[in-house]
């Protein structure tokens, strides 16, 4: 793996220049997935897709009336069948945090051969300030109904972020390391390793 600044490459298959391929960033809650897809789309001229949105559309509720209603198994299904979708086109997707816990989606994001998966990393502390800005609003943080403080909140970042990190490093082929950068800074460097990935 080739690493420079606050990115992490992995070798992948050559990019016909010129053609679009799917942009997906993978990341944990918080992480800046969102607001990092949108600015690639302004820069790309490309649409911005966030997964969640469209489970939210299909399911007819959101994400947490989803997980309180029908459970986790309900929305992972969901979020299946709206990645699969996604997928088809050249778009940049926003992915929930919990995207890469089912087999199923792992292989569907390894089995893409022209995508671009970018891991955006950050570290525990940095994850549970950003969550805690929007409380009640992450079902596996607050999932009982009780707002956790910052202290909790990071332990439970910690936790999850062990049982997952594995499973972004695999999927990924670009980590970019985020704590200390703006999302600004974030687009760049992927539009920068987009272009070198196509050899333009």
């Amino acid at each position: 793996m080739v690493r420079f600044a606050n990115v992490s490459m992995s070798p992948s298959p050559t990019v016909t220049p010129g053609k679009l391929c799917p942009l997906v960033l993978i990341g944990f809650m918080g992480s800046g997935k969102s607001c990092v897809a949108r600015l690639l789309a302004q820069y790309l001229n490309r649409e911005a897709i966030d997964l969640d949105k469209c489970i939210e559309q299909i399911a007819g509720c959101t994400i947490a009336q989803l997980f309180a209603t029908r459970g986790e198994a309900a929305f992972r299904d969901l979020e299946t069948q709206a990645l699969q979708t996604a997928l088809q086109a050249p778009s940049i997707l926003a992915t929930g945090g919990g995207v890469i816990t089912r087999a199923t989606n792992r292989e569907v994001l390894q089995s893409c051969p022209d995508a671009l998966v970018v891991y955006l990393r950050a570290q525990p502390d940095t994850l549970a300030a950003r969550i805690r800005r929007q409380p009640g609003k992450r079902p596996l943080i607050d999932g009982n109904g009780a707002i956790l403080n910052m202290e909790q909140t990071q332990a439970r970042v910690e936790q999850l972020l062990a049982e997952r990190e594995t499973y972004y490093e695999d999927c990924a082929n670009l980590i970019i390391e985020t704590d200390n950068l703006r999302p600004v800074d974030i687009a760049q460097r992927i539009v920068a390793a987009l272009a070198d990935r196509a050899g333009v």
